[in-house]
């Protein structure tokens, strides 16, 4: 199959002990090849099934941007068969793309997506792809035209959760050398040749010009890569020790003290945000960063930012408050009865009666009312609506709800999803808040029913 023995090759040496000092790496762990059928992931391939230290499948994603793209299937799928290796295989469909998504991101998220669901269906342990040293540098010099940020100039990790990249510290020359060496078939993707993408364009233009020039500068931006990363690393972990750890998180809100940060430098409070809200290491665009840094330096109370996933973030009152986005329907209601508990807005909302027993508590979360203005009425739990009104416990005269809840501080997050009890429409609780006047218990109150809603655990 080739020129002479892959095993007695130099290059087999140099791969077994950078894979020997990737220390999670395990003997016999089950490793998806994604397999492009290209110079670099054939080589990733070939290399693996030689050195027999791993269970290795394939996987190969047909784009389907090229017409010829079938012919690399089957190639791979051809050199599976003589490797006796499992195939798996999976084809784009390139109509499902929005008109705004250039062809080549749609594509990479789409790959990753199918290998990542792969790993799950065949209990994969890990993800490898053939990325190497030029493909780092190509995507330095893009991340550097976007002004990405930190996240941008620390390049291609080698480790990303699942997906490793082994061959990332190789330049593609050395790839180039032991392929030819050993003889071995790949296929080559003729639109690599093509400038009007901008990869090739700076591969063809920009790079291999440049590196005519300075021999060494491949593999120079890649160890610069390794200081970023390091550093990033290193600052990553005095924010999680320092600032994180001190922050009240929960699934759908998270709190942060502008005590904690205001002293911080502008970048990282800036990385703080990434650290809070980008897991899946989106990189953001210049004016994403600069919005970002107008947001964080001018304190203005009810300011909100819109962040590139489903957060927001509102200034508040000594606090920067992070919600997640919901959908949010002020028409939407549910009737609710006496000892029956009902789900509403992550909230179970019961009324109990009975509780002539029962005595006031000091939580907002829990009221106790005359039940018979209540009593045979039609109970609903909605959110409010501009325009409501009630007067609250204590009050003379009615006031409106929303003057109401600027009065009890609640931040503007909180009030969208503001939830009410009516009676016949008429209100009688701002949940969490306040009951309304009439609804309170007096000397002729015969029957008191309690008023409690909890969050969801």
């Amino acid at each position: 199959m080739y020129k002479k023995n892959i095993l007695e090759d130099s290059f087999i040496n140099l791969f077994k002990t950078k894979l020997f000092s990737l220390r999670y790496l395990k003997k016999n762990d089950k490793i998806i090849v994604s397999a492009s059928g290209g110079l670099d992931s054939t080589v990733l391939l070939l290399t693996l099934h030689s050195i027999n230290i791993y269970k290795i499948i394939v996987a190969h994603v047909d784009h389907a941007i090229r017409e010829d793209s079938i012919k690399d299937k089957i190639f791979v799928e051809s050199l599976c068969m003589k490797l006796n290796i499992q195939f798996f295989s999976h084809t784009l469909n390139p109509a499902s793309k929005h008109k705004k998504d250039s062809p080549e991101q749609w594509a990479r998220e789409k790959r990753y997506e199918y290998l990542k669901n792969l790993s799950i269906e065949t209990r994969s342990d890990w993800i490898m792809t053939g990325h190497h040293a030029n493909d780092n540098a190509e995507t330095i010099l893009m991340n550097l035209s976007r002004q990405a940020g930190v996240n941008g100039l620390s390049g291609i990790p080698q480790k990303n959760g699942k997906i490793i990249r082994p061959l990332l510290s190789y330049e593609k020359k050395v790839l180039c050398d032991f392929a030819d060496r050993v003889g071995l078939l790949f296929k080559n993707d003729h639109t690599n040749s093509d400038i009007s993408i901008p990869r090739n364009f700076i591969r063809q233009k920009v790079l291999k010009p440049w590196e005519l020039k300075v021999p060494s500068l491949i593999k120079g931006v890649y160890k610069s890569t390794l200081l970023i990363s390091e550093w990033k690393q290193s600052l990553d972990q005095l924010l999680i020790k320092f600032i994180i750890s001190k922050l009240i998180i929960s699934d759908s809100r998270i709190d942060i003290p502008l005590n904690l940060i205001n002293d911080l430098p502008n970048l990282v409070k800036v990385r703080l945000i990434q650290l809070l809200f980008d897991q899946e290491k989106n990189l953001w665009s210049k004016h994403d960063l600069k919005m970002l840094k107008q947001f964080l330096n001018r304190v203005s109370v009810g300011k909100t930012f819109n962040l590139i996933n489903q957060w927001s973030l509102l200034h508040d009152r000594g606090l920067i408050i992070a919600k997640k986005n919901t959908i949010i329907d002020s028409k939407y209601e549910t009737y609710i009865r006496p000892n029956k508990p009902v789900f509403f807005k992550n909230m179970i909302y019961k009324i109990i009666i009975n509780e002539n027993h029962a005595e006031l508590s000091n939580s907002k979360n829990h009221e106790l009312v005359d039940w018979s203005k209540f009593k045979n009425k039609k109970l609903k739990i909605r959110v409010w609506n501009e325009g409501d009104v009630f007067q609250p416990l204590g009050m003379k005269n009615k006031k409106k709800i929303s003057d109401f809840l600027i009065n009890e501080k609640i931040d503007s997050f909180s009030k969208k999803t503001q939830s009410v009890l009516t009676v016949d429409g008429e209100i009688a609780w701002v949940c969490g808040l306040r009951i309304s006047e009439w609804a309170k218990i007096t000397k002729h109150t015969k029957q008191k029913a309690s008023l409690t809603f909890t969050p969801v655990k």
